[in-house]
């Protein structure tokens, strides 16, 4: 995952009046709240087990309910006033990379890297694009959810996203591609060419490091992203297209309550599922990722960078 210490590409969200508290609008169609650690984790089993054993998951925290799933590079053009559509972010990606292939960074002695190595090293260190940071592991998006501890007063999410059919494309493609496309762009073919299917498919699509380094390691961390639609709809991920049924994990929910059998061994559909956890459940569960799953700013961060942004503290040597 990126730098940003809360796993979040996010901002705060549109929000509803319910009950006396604003709650964020996305909340009601495709989140469900958890009472007890307890809940919590047999939510994350139901997820984890019910849905066929061939069903893959990725995960993301959110440290605060109010904030949506929305790219760093969709908020920075919103702040500087450019309408974030699909042309502007995919001209400011554009632009980025060349600048950064400028800079003379993307390069070794084994040649050049794709731009899609050179969006996900990006994202890596904090420079705005529109990959999303998400995880295969559940405890670890947990973590992230729960560790910031200026929010830890403040509601977090647990999203699943269920991604059996979503494609993969790898950072670095494992052979040229001997087409036409292939040739005139190289570096940049796969890329342009996801984008283009996601627009045409109305799915996103997952990015998939494969030079890692030691933080993408213990943080098990792929990317997940897409093209963005002509026409926004509320969807819980900002930018992502809504043919997608967002709201089918929610059902298939339902149904196993009502002891519907779920038939099948692989859950084809992307859709997804947030778990909406209270601040003295983040309380009760952070010290067990912590001592019971190996979970903390030194696993989680275990590289230079990591240790530079917990401020050491400088004392004065005893007498």
């Amino acid at each position: 995952m990126s730098n940003d210490k809360s796993a979040g590409d996010s901002q705060p969200a549109a929000n509803i009046q319910n009950e006396d508290k604003e709650i964020p609008t996305w909340h009601s169609a495709w989140a469900r709240s958890v009472e007890t650690p307890e809940e919590l984790w047999a939510e994350i089993g139901f997820l984890s087990f019910s849905l066929g054993i061939e069903t893959k998951f990725v995960w993301r925290g959110l440290p605060s309910a109010q904030y949506e799933v929305k790219s760093a590079l969709a908020r920075k053009l919103a702040a500087s006033g450019v309408v974030p559509t699909e042309e502007n972010l995919r001209f400011n990606e554009v632009r980025a990379i060349q600048a950064a292939r400028e800079w003379g960074l993307g390069h070794s002695q084994y040649g050049y890297a794709s731009d899609l190595h050179m969006l996900a090293l990006m994202q890596h260190h904090g420079i705005p694009t529109r990959l999303i940071d998400v995880t295969y592991n559940p405890l670890t998006a947990l973590w992230f959810a729960c560790s910031d501890e200026s929010l830890i007063d403040e509601p977090a999410v647990l999203i699943g996203m269920a991604v059996s059919d979503v494609p993969v494309i790898e950072t670095v493609p494992f052979l040229p591609k001997q087409t036409w496309g292939g040739m005139e762009d190289p570096l940049g073919f796969d890329y342009s060419y996801a984008l283009e299917k996601s627009a045409a498919n109305q799915m996103p699509f997952l990015v998939q490091p494969v030079v890692r380094d030691a933080r993408m390691t213990a943080q098990e961390g792929l990317f997940i992203t897409a093209s963005v639609p002509e026409q926004s709809a509320a969807t819980p991920m900002w930018g992502f297209p809504y043919k997608g049924n967002w709201l089918l994990l929610s059902l298939v929910r339902e149904m196993k309550e009502m002891d519907v059998d779920i038939q099948g061994s692989r859950w084809p559909s992307f859709g997804m599922l947030g778990l909406i956890i209270p601040p003295e459940v983040k309380k009760v569960i952070l010290p067990i990722l912590e001592n019971s799953f190996n979970r903390s700013h030194r696993t989680m961060y275990p590289d230079l960078s990591g240790f530079a942004g917990q401020n050491f503290n400088y004392e004065r040597a005893a007498n």
